[in-house]
């Protein structure tokens, strides 16, 4: 194994193959923050990757509202329509966990940290699909994209490359 920096942090981990010249990330949230660069003024220029962190995020949005209206639904003794959101719920959960998994294999994140996050997390919507728990499945869905982006919360660091190799 060799180290290599980071590509976005500078953050220094160990790679099984170097290649010169190739971009190396210690996670996919590193992965993600540089491909979405941010100009001068502090903007946001749209692209894929952009869109698609956006649009993971509306689907897991939907899959805590569909949960919510369930629970308001059951309240108001109205069962059947609760079981639809919570179906609605579950499926977009699923979803949004499958988009975050297909997300960070395209970036890169193939490391075995990730793996095990990805383990982990699909032990909880396995969960969730098979006894219904809107709670594992928002769980699955909110610690996999928590994992995804926490590149975003490591600062760049200007006094190191992140050239592998």
């Amino acid at each position: 194994m060799n180290k290599v920096a980071c590509h976005y942090c500078g953050l220094p981990f160990k790679a099984l193959r170097v290649q010169p010249g190739r971009e190396y990330f210690c996670c996919s949230g590193c992965a993600i923050a540089s491909r979405v660069p941010v100009d001068a003024n502090g903007k946001f220029p749209t692209n894929p990757t952009l869109l698609t962190a956006l649009g993971v995020g509306f689907v897991f949005f939907n899959q805590l509202m569909f949960w919510l209206l369930a629970v308001l639904l059951i309240r108001e003794g109205r069962a059947p329509m609760a079981d639809r959101f919570e179906a609605a719920s579950l499926a977009a959960g699923t979803l949004a966990w499958v988009a975050l998994v297909v997300a960070q294999w395209r970036l890169g994140a193939r490391r075995w940290v990730d793996a095990v996050a990805g383990a982990l997390t699909a032990g909880l919507l396995a969960c969730a699909l098979a006894n219904g728990s809107q709670a594992c499945a928002a769980a699955a869905s909110a610690a996999l994209a928590t994992w995804s982006v926490r590149g975003f919360l490591n600062k760049k660091t200007p006094g190191k490359t992140g050239v592998g190799g």
